[in-house]
């Protein structure tokens, strides 16, 4: 027997097939994580991801679409990364920030101290200082996601990913 699908039409224009699929229900829960996180900064202000957000960050189809739920889930939690590093400028002002292109004596820098982060553009010689940072936390650590919540976050990166819902569970993750 043919099963009736319903298409639902999702913020940004994607749209998903929902019968019931519970995986379907985890990518919608997943994507309100992403977008709107009611736990602290949501991905959205680092990573772009169905038209949403601002590609500060690495692009999360490539990682979900070659990682596993177990490696995402580590990547998703860790506490530091070695793009970041903590910028000085000459009058003394410090951030934590990513290089993002450097051309001739024009350095661009997103400075991750805003939120959503803040593309700068900068002389060589206004920079006094740059160095890896420890003291920068990756945004979703100080979240302290449930492995649950994190399965759901997980889901939708795949589901964006490769185009086919799968449920993710927490005992994959862990």
């Amino acid at each position: 027997m043919k099963r009736m699908l319903l298409c639902l039409l999702l913020s940004g224009g994607s749209m998903l097939m929902a019968d019931g699929d519970p995986a379907m229900t985890q990518i919608d829960r997943g994507r309100q994580w992403f977008q709107h996180s009611r736990k602290g900064v949501a991905c959205v202000a680092c990573h772009a991801l169905e038209g949403q957000g601002f590609a500060v960050g690495p692009d999360l189809t490539k990682l979900a679409s070659v990682i596993g739920p177990r490696g995402l889930a580590t990547t998703i939690q860790m506490t530091a990364t070695a793009y970041v590093q903590e910028f000085q400028l000459l009058g003394g002002r410090k951030f934590p920030g990513i290089e993002k292109e450097k051309t001739g004596e024009l350095v661009e820098v997103f400075d991750l101290g805003r939120i959503p982060a803040v593309l700068l553009k900068l002389k060589s010689s206004d920079i006094l200082s740059r160095r890896g940072t420890s003291d920068w936390c990756h945004p979703p650590t100080a979240a302290q996601y449930k492995a649950e919540e994190l399965a759901d976050i997980i889901a939708y990166l795949k589901f964006v990913a490769t185009g086919r819902p799968k449920e993710v569970s927490a005992t994959e993750i862990r």
